[in-house]
């Protein structure tokens, strides 16, 4: 009623705490452990190899039409290549990576009723990229 935490709302803040203190080692040790240079070698090697392949497979049911099907299939392959590595960071600074300013945002606004605060106004996007 004064404003003051009993024993039940102290050990509901300490348990929020505690896991917010989870949350952020863990992101911590996503941030800090970098994925292994041979994983990477292992999926481009892996996806040339079998871009190389390819055609010696799709010539006889394909005919003529092989480098089409084959291109296809390689940039798809590439890609998604490409696509792990820039994943492989998901904290950094690129339009993939995750947009940590409006997740603060976020929380700010969850948090500043509670707190008799007027909430900020939401991150809006700028250039089509949310940072």
């Amino acid at each position: 009623a004064d404003g003051a935490l009993d024993g039940f709302g102290a050990k509901a803040l300490a348990e929020r705490l505690a896991n917010m203190a989870l949350a952020q080692a863990g992101c911590e040790r996503i941030a800090n452990t970098p994925l292994p240079y041979v994983y990477s070698l292992l999926i481009y090697r892996t996806t040339y190899l079998y871009c190389l392949l390819l055609p010696l497979a799709l010539v006889g049911p394909v005919g003529w039409s092989t480098p089409v099907f084959v291109a296809i299939v390689g940039y798809v392959f590439l890609g998604l290549a490409e696509v792990t590595e820039d994943l492989a960071h998901p904290f950094g600074m690129t339009p993939n990576a995750l947009p940590l300013d409006a997740i603060c945002r976020a929380a700010e606004i969850s948090v500043a009723p509670h707190l008799g605060e007027e909430p900020p106004e939401p991150l809006a996007p700028r250039d089509y990229y949310l940072s």
